[in-house]
């Protein structure tokens, strides 16, 4: 899925407090007062504030809408949200906006309301990268999850899930008058509304035009008038009376059933794995993490620095919107840990540098046909690149403000520091097994056995889930799972500071990465040697890594080959680049539903994926594990708890693990031995 570059909205202001909007020659809100406008068309008709402080424990109530504009729906909602509902249930607030504000105007907006100018701070300190597609936003103290779309409403649409945990409770259809939107009030728009709803789903709507009223209709819900607010004679709302059947596009990658808290184990204790046990932890379940070697973060996580930044392509495809969301969720969890110091790096900036024909024209494309926003990415002339870094480069580049470097180990080890969290070292995982006859506790036996002794010792333990995290080198776990991670050696050169003619100002890409490391010290590298399993250090890895420094940064090193140190890592790697996490899938099921029938039936009658319960898997994260893990754990307890997904459905489709399997089916390619 290529989404289309975003448009940004186009704003005048009416005696300096009414935002109006150009391309729609309507008002974002009503002159006579926005708040009470949304209170006598959204909040009165859905009960609002009856039905927060009706919610159950822990439960979430899912409000839509059509046409964010400045977010002031979204604040009065908070705020009734959070003067009404228990203290432990979310809001899930989801908003679709085609022609999204820059943060000026939102910020304009706001100041006119000064009730909700608290709120309106919190919203505005998170507000998403201009770009198009999904951002998810957690706001006030967790207790509100704002997921916004950017771009046209009903591409967005279709790509929310409707599993029990995703349908929407209230829906608030607030796009420009159809009239001078009819691009939003389709047919279309309804027909989803209908698939995301229950039947006690509500909606109002500022419109009584007729045709909103017949498509609503039409799609299954009662459709009453009242009078409008202010100038409008009539505003519509009601409720769903009809849930029609909807089969699923991809029944193949339909979700698990969610799974209630308990206890896990986690084998793997790098990035992926601690991440995973981070996320179990802070959610109620009690976790062990397994780790093979005598310490956490041995293996691909335990490079003394990684870059974090978004990834650029020249047509922001799939993998590129999968990387913005990965940043993100990075950024939201580790930005608190670095501005209190418990994790070590600096996110205050980075800078790509196009030192081949192949990422210049890349980007160029990307500016032109993307377009990317300067909270993003900068573009920098070669002399202004060097003013940036500190040093002579040739070449130009991007400067990403919110990118930087990470200290892997700190972060595996700061995630797995809940008191929720056990982690046992120098254990070897032998079998992974389902418990014959658990349905529900203690589901999984795990035998492992202790390298820490003399005399090998041999145990079992058990739990309700098990997911496994282990990398690349874990063959017999990775067949057992079904998935094709090919390991990728890499060797990183270490420099101290009297190797460096200048101490870099920001870490750098080029054709491959040079990033300080705190203390004087920096890393360059990382060489890519498959199919090599040596994990021997050699000189060829060390001029390998000099020679591609020197063409980005070709006074920066003074040294040689000979006199440095360095760390080989192996890299799990995937055929589509893009990580594979979630449940796994039942293989024989998988086989004989799927596989072994004919690809060219109509796809309702393919029955939805089956998994095996309390089975999930989080790998092939690849040299963007830092970009990537964070995202995934995410996803993970979302399956678990049964929560609206944390990516569209392209998104969660193209990080399935049965992926590659279906797409040869899909296809017509034999699965003779699958």
């Amino acid at each position: 899925m290529t989404l289309e570059k975003l448009t940004l909205a186009q704003v005048t202001w009416i005696d300096e407090i009414v935002p109006f909007s150009e391309q729609f020659d309507d008002f974002y809100f009503n002159t006579d007062g926005g708040l009470q406008e949304i209170e006598h068309t959204f909040i009165q008709p859905n009960r609002l504030a009856e039905r927060f402080s009706e919610c159950l424990s822990k439960q979430t109530f899912r409000i839509a809408e059509t046409g964010f504009g400045s977010g002031l729906n979204f604040l009065a909602v908070s705020s009734l949200w959070l003067a009404n509902s228990p203290a432990d249930c979310q809001l899930h607030f989801i908003s679709f906006e085609k022609f999204p504000m820059p943060l000026a105007d939102l910020q304009k907006a706001h100041h006119a309301y000064p009730p909700l100018l608290e709120l309106a701070e919190v919203l505005q300190k998170q507000y998403p990268l201009l770009m198009p597609g999904w951002h998810d936003l957690w706001l006030f103290k967790d207790r509100v999850r704002l997921t916004l779309w950017f771009g046209d409403v009903l591409k967005g649409l279709p790509e929310c899930g409707a599993s029990a945990g995703s349908q929407v409770d209230v829906w608030l259809l607030d796009g420009f008058t159809p009239s001078k939107n009819p691009d939003m009030w389709r047919p279309g728009l309804y027909k989803e509304m209908s698939r995301l709803s229950h039947k006690e789903t509500t909606f109002s709507t500022f419109t009584s035009a007729g045709e909103v009223r017949r498509g609503l209709q039409a799609a299954g819900f009662a459709v009453d008038k009242t009078s409008g607010y202010g100038k409008k004679r009539e505003m519509c709302f009601g409720h769903l009376v009809q849930q029609r059947p909807y089969s699923l596009k991809a029944p193949w990658f339909s979700r698990p059933e969610p799974i209630k808290t308990g206890t896990a184990i986690v084998v793997g204790a790098g990035l992926a794995g601690a991440s995973v046990a981070y996320q179990l932890a802070q959610a109620g379940w009690k976790v062990t993490v397994l780790e093979e070697q005598e310490s956490v973060a041995s293996a691909a996580s335990g490079n003394l620095a990684g870059t974090v930044h978004p990834l650029i392509t020249a047509d922001w495809n799939l993998r590129s919107q999968w990387y913005l969301q990965g940043f993100e969720a990075t950024l939201r969890i580790l930005l608190p840990w670095l501005e209190s110091k418990e994790i070590d790096g600096d996110l205050h900036g980075m800078v790509q540098l196009l030192v081949t024909e192949t990422s210049l024209k890349r980007v160029q494309d990307s500016l032109v046909r993307v377009g990317l926003p300067e909270a993003l990415a900068v573009w920098l002339t070669s002399s202004e690149a060097s003013e940036k870094i500190g040093g002579q480069v040739d070449a130009p580049g991007l400067f990403f403000p919110q990118g930087g470097w990470l200290n892997p180990p700190s972060v595996v080890k700061r995630c797995l520091q809940h008191d929720s969290i056990q982690v046992c070292t120098s254990e070897s995982v032998k079998s992974i097994e389902k418990n014959s006859g658990s349905e529900s506790h203690q589901a999984w036996s795990v035998v492992t056995q202790s390298k820490a002794q003399v005399e090998s010792a041999v145990q079992t333990l058990t739990s309700d889930i098990v997911v496994v995290a282990t990398g690349s080198l874990n063959r017999a776990l990775n067949a057992q799972l079904g998935l094709p991670i090919r390991p990728v050696k890499g060797q990183v050169s270490h420099l101290e500071a009297d190797q460096q003619a200048y101490p870099l100002k920001y870490p750098i890409t080029h054709s491959g990465y040079s990033s300080p490391c705190g203390h004087g010290r920096a890393v360059t590298g990382a060489t890519f040697e498959a199919p090599s399993l040596s994990e021997e250090l050699s000189i060829e890895g060390h001029l390998t890594n000099l020679e591609n420094v020197s063409k980005a940064l070709p006074n920066w090193v003074n040294t040689s080959a000979e006199s440095l140190q360095g760390r080989i890592a192996f890299r799990p790697t995937t055929p589509d680049h893009l990580p594979i996490f979630g449940a796994v899938p039942d293989k024989k099921w998988l086989k004989e539903a799927y596989l072994s029938k004919s690809h060219t039936h109509a796809v309702y009658l393919y029955k939805e994926q089956r998994y095996q319960k309390g089975l999930y898997v989080s790998n092939g994260h690849g040299p963007r594990g830092l970009m990537s893990v964070f995202l995934a754990a995410e996803s993970i307890l979302a399956e678990l708890q049964g929560s609206a997904l944390v990516q569209p459905l392209s998104l969660y489709h193209a990080s399935h693990p049965a992926r590659f399997k279906i797409r040869l089916w899909r296809s017509g390619k034999s699965h003779e031995n699958s």
